[in-house]
């Protein structure tokens, strides 16, 4: 008897849904992509597709969920974590702020603005953008 395919995670970009394609596979577990082409040929479809989704079959679904749940040396990244400036939680993660390149799209026909990396916090939903060390030294130089 086959399998049914369970999504156990939705991705932006193919390179996102790559690695952990990549990462179920090094530990036996076989992954397919659903969506992976039309987002590809399109990105600004992702959000209208839901993203690049990562199946696997249901009876190696949990297992593959525990896979991407754990991070290798999680209690180093704790200790190096980014918190949230609005209430000091660390359950933070990167997104990527796609609507100026959107709007520009749909008034030019070109996607002139870049797309913006900017962290969101978990526990408020307060969304700030990503400073760099490089981005300071130029500020105060």
């Amino acid at each position: 008897m086959v399998d049914e395919l369970v999504t156990i995670g939705s991705y932006a970009t193919l390179f996102e849904a790559n690695l952990v394609k990549s990462q179920l596979e090094a530990f036996g577990i076989e992954a397919f992509l659903q969506d992976a082409f039309t987002v590809n040929n399109n990105w600004l479809w992702s959000n209208g597709v839901g993203g690049i989704k990562v199946q696997v079959p249901s009876s190696r679904a949990e297992e593959g969920r525990k896979i991407l749940e754990s991070e290798p040396g999680e209690e180093a990244s704790r200790e190096a974590a980014i918190v949230c400036p609005s209430c000091g939680s660390a359950d933070t993660h990167f997104y990527l702020d796609k609507r100026g390149s959107f709007v520009s799209w749909l008034l030019l026909g070109l996607p002139i603005l870049p797309v913006t990396s900017k962290r969101e916090c978990a526990a408020c939903g307060h969304r700030w953008k990503v400073v760099t060390p490089d981005e300071v030294g130029d500020k105060a130089g």
